[in-house]
């Protein structure tokens, strides 16, 4: 038998690209982006049937590829499947069963889903789908396609989910069809493969999707250490242009001694030379553990925050997870060590209105501002569907956009409307977040940068006419913009996007501002009479503001900038340090 296993579709029909986070959630965003995230349990099942069946097994990945429904299904077709495995999100969810009706009907192919919105709405998918899984689904995929009774399969709808599968029963995950090296995290400093050291989470916050549709029970289950070093090595020796690992399951850090066994296995495998960065939850953070991390190559640590409220928190249901005398320790410890942080934070959960928000707005500039913080990602707090949240959220009829699942994707919609919170205040708060990051980062900043910069900028003639890209952080951008101007006496144009409009029009170091419109860079933002007069002013040199030092993440912003007159290309680091850039990539 011929079998797919694919990742959902990675251009929708209005052309949006979709960001799709395996477990928990996904969203669409205009214009290409280099950002996928590796389908991990899809992965799992993947390589598990080419172990376990002597089926043919073929890997498709719409995301990674960019592929809307059209191109998908030619690339589908050439497989001829007698089976097609899919997981979706809540936001994907109308692609991906649109995709799967047509394989469907053209090859008689028999469909399996699984993933957030499968789990959460069964019935609906199983208008099109033939089976469902449910929980963590891999073996029962498995039994599926061995040619098992559904009726009594554990995890195939509607069967009770089957037990916590032994996380070291599994084989190294999909790395035949795709490059794992290929996925491409974008905050993600180094060339880093995304990698799984545990599954589980002892928390049941009511906004997760894995907590309450993967597991519905409080687990965590870390792998062999043993195991973990060798796939690390492994990869390593697949891919020499590798150059770190990020641990994105969803707590990697829940017991100490597992991570200092792993820290140690790690520097006496000698990967030490490698940068590791890991979602962890801070509040089981220990210094002896983190020193240890630190030694074995970890740089950065990812933690959810969520709020400042202690009564969001509450009703969010983060538990222990929510401590921010702990938090505020933990932070300045790992700054004493030399750690990097990253945090997550969300607006407009359960109980919250302004007042309440403006505590995480607060909190955000004060750990910014201290040089605590690093980066930051800002979330709506959107209840996906199976999430405790959504049942809440129903309940209290909160949600004002049904049956639209596109809009649940958690970044550029509000599906929630309190009726003393409304969407537009959660939508207005959210932007405040992220100001008050950039007010507070661009503070704490300023003064390394400054340094770096009054020396590495003197590459950059004086007089000159710069154009700065706005494909980062305010930030990051307006200290671009200040150093120009100090040291080269420069006030340079600006390009970017029309969210940007206002804080670029009233800031003293930018000259000129232009602005192609919303979303990422690409080159069909630059048309017609924008193309034509940033053409006409002949810029010496155009600055590109960079995330990390490989380019992965770039190809759009290096495509755009192609069609300008040619100009030395210059990227800038947050420390101020620049590097010459090749435009043909």
């Amino acid at each position: 038998m011929n079998i797919v296993v694919a990742n959902s579709v990675g251009v929708d029909a209005q052309g949006y690209h979709i960001v799709h986070v395996p477990s928990r959630w996904s969203l669409g965003v205009k214009n290409f982006t280099n950002c996928a995230y590796y389908p991990w349990q899809l992965a799992y099942t993947s390589s598990l049937l080419k172990r376990e069946t002597p089926h043919h097994v073929k890997f498709l990945d719409g995301i990674l590829n960019a592929w809307n429904g059209d191109d998908y299904f030619e690339k589908i077709a050439e497989e001829k499947p007698d089976w097609l495995v899919m997981e979706s999100s809540s936001r994907t969810i109308a692609e991906d069963l649109r995709l799967a009706r047509r394989v469907k009907e053209e090859f008689g192919t028999r469909l399996i889903f699984a993933g957030q919105h499968p789990m959460a709405q069964p019935e609906e998918v199983l208008q099109t789908a033939d089976h469902v899984g449910v929980g963590e689904y891999e073996f029962a995929v498995l039994a599926l396609i061995r040619g098992d009774d559904p009726k009594i399969i554990p995890g195939v709808f509607p069967n009770p989910r089957g037990e916590l599968l032994d996380v070291d029963a599994l084989p190294f995950p999909e790395d035949e069809d795709v490059r794992r090296v290929d996925y491409h995290e974008p905050n993600c400093r180094y060339r880093q493969v995304q990698m799984y050291a545990s599954r589980g989470c002892p928390r049941r916050c009511n906004v997760c999707a894995a907590a309450t549709l993967y597991y519905d029970e409080l687990n965590w289950r870390p792998r062999k250490v043993e195991s973990v070093v060798e796939e690390i090595r492994t990869l390593k020796e697949k891919y020499p242009e590798m150059e770190g690992v990020f641990f994105d399951e969803e707590a990697h850090n829940i017991k100490k001694s597992f991570n200092i066994q792993l820290a140690r296995a790690i520097r006496e495998a000698g990967l030490d030379g490698l940068k590791y960065e890991a979602m962890s939850e801070y509040a089981s953070f220990d210094e002896e553990a983190v020193e240890e991390m630190r030694r074995a190559g970890y740089y950065k640590m990812r933690v959810g925050v969520e709020t400042a409220s202690d009564k969001v928190a509450r009703l969010m249901t983060l538990g222990k997870k929510h401590d921010l005398k702990k938090l505020r320790r933990m932070l300045e410890f790992g700054k004493t060590v030399g750690m990097t942080h990253y945090a997550t934070f969300s607006m407009g959960g359960l109980g919250s209105d302004r007042d309440e928000d403006q505590k995480t707005v607060d909190l955000i500039y004060e750990l910014s501002s201290r040089g605590l913080l690093d980066e930051i990602q800002v979330s709506v707090n959107t209840p996906q569907p199976g999430t405790d949240f959504y049942k809440s959220a129903l309940e209290q009829n909160l949600i004002r956009t049904r049956g639209d699942w596109s809009a649940f994707d958690g970044a550029g919609h509000v599906v929630v409307d309190y009726p003393h919170y409304p969407a537009e205040q959660i939508r207005e708060m959210f932007q405040k977040a992220l100001s008050a990051f950039d007010n507070g980062k661009g503070a704490a900043a300023s003064a390394p940068f400054m340094q770096t910069a009054g020396t590495s900028m003197e590459q950059i003639p004086k007089g000159s006419r710069v154009l700065v890209l706005r494909n980062a952080r305010l930030w990051l951008v307006f200290l671009i913009a200040e150093a120009l101007k100090n040291f080269r006496d420069i006030r340079p144009d600006l390009l970017g996007q029309n969210a940007v409009a206002d804080a670029a029009h009233s800031n003293p170091f930018v000259e000129q501002f232009y602005s192609y419109g919303d979303g990422f860079f690409s080159a069909r933002c630059l048309t017609g009479n924008l193309l034509e007069e940033l053409k006409a002013n002949r810029y010496d040199t155009i600055l590109v503001p960079l995330a990390n030092n490989h380019l992965e993440g770039y190809r759009n912003v290096l495509e755009a900038v192609r069609l300008l007159h040619p100009a030395p290309l210059v990227g800038v680091y947050p420390d101020g340090s620049l590097v010459r850039l090749d435009p043909t990539g």
